[in-house]
């Protein structure tokens, strides 16, 4: 996308793909089913905003089934619907922190504007390091993936959510091809 945006001021323009460290990432383990009900999170910091506004009726509708879990930051009007909240940590204790929360599935919202367009997929490879299946916002960073992509309609979120909330074991593999895609595609040694 972004490519394409500014390809009109010069041609020789290198899109370098993010990628993980196999040092960080790959010894890291989330533990799955570690609570009555799963476990549904988000993490990302004070520029996302604008992208949770979107959760605020997918989590009234499901916070009876989940326990929704935040890191990073967290919207005032949010914090009394959300079940856990963890404040940033240094930018190296990040990952580790990550894999902690022992996540069931993950989410990421983001609002269609020229900006999240241009963002990378870098959350996805995140979860998908540590098996979480993702339900994200059919946007360009996250298309070719294996996340479960939806309108940023509350109706299609909860669907999404429901169906792997409903099913532990597809819920489980889907985080495994999250993990075999990010492996296959996404290592910086490789």
């Amino acid at each position: 996308y972004l490519a394409d945006t500014y390809r009109h001021f010069i041609s020789d323009i290198r899109v370098v793909p993010n990628r993980l460290e196999k040092d960080v990432w790959l010894p890291l383990v989330s533990e799955r089913r570690t609570a009555p009900k799963p476990r549904v999170g988000w993490a990302g910091g004070t520029t996302h905003q604008g992208d949770l506004i979107l959760l605020k009726e997918i989590i009234e509708q499901t916070r009876n089934e989940v326990d929704w879990v935040f890191f990073g930051m967290c919207p005032d009007e949010l914090r009394p619907l959300i079940a856990e909240y963890h404040d940033l940590v240094p930018f190296d204790e990040y990952p580790a922190r990550l894999a902690t929360l022992n996540l069931d599935i993950a989410v990421a919202p983001l609002a269609i504007t020229d900006f999240n367009r241009g963002k990378s997929n870098l959350r996805l490879l995140e979860y998908g390091a540590l098996g979480i299946p993702v339900v994200c916002t059919d946007i360009n960073p996250y298309q070719d993936s294996p996340a479960c992509r939806v309108q940023n309609k509350a109706s299609e979120w909860v669907e999404a959510l429901r169906e792997r909330i409903n099913d532990p074991e597809a819920r489980e593999r889907e985080g495994n091809t999250m993990r075999d895609w990010v492996y296959r595609n996404f290592l910086l040694e490789d």
